[in-house]
């Protein structure tokens, strides 16, 4: 598969993940989107360690994840779309300060679909997620 995705070998079943919290689904599908925009932004030039940090920031923070979850949703299968709700639906303790309570829970519910693909192991359906959300072919 030729991706900035991380390829998982794992295939936990779904009905496992059904009962997974939604929390942790979202803070696997935080690190996979964070190294797939680290990854993705490598080849594009040198830069200094902060710029690319700067840059990666920008794509993997709670306002820009909320307009990707918006985007996203519709796309959703009737599986994805239940993950994507629950984790909407979270009980969270804390938003940051630069983000609303609407973005954050968006940005959880996008987290958590990209966790659930991938310890379930549906690497093809998360790039061509991605594909479709970073406009197209990587």
């Amino acid at each position: 598969m030729d991706s900035f995705l991380p390829f998982s070998q794992l295939n936990i079943p779904k009905d496992d993940l059904r009962h997974a919290s939604p929390l942790s689904l979202s803070f696997v599908g935080d690190g996979v989107h964070t190294l797939y925009i680290r990854a993705k932004g490598y080849p594009q030039g040198r830069y200094k360690n902060s710029a690319m940090h700067f840059m990666a920031v920008k794509e993997v923070c709670a306002e820009r994840q909320a307009e990707l979850a918006r985007i996203m949703e519709p796309m959703l299968t009737e599986e994805e779309d239940y993950f994507f709700k629950k984790a909407r639906s979270a009980k969270v303790h804390s938003v940051p300060g630069h983000a609303t309570t609407y973005q954050y829970n968006m940005a959880t519910a996008f987290e958590a679909v990209v966790g659930y693909l991938y310890l379930s192991g549906q690497n093809d359906r998360l790039k061509q997620l991605m594909d479709d959300l970073y406009g197209g072919k990587e």
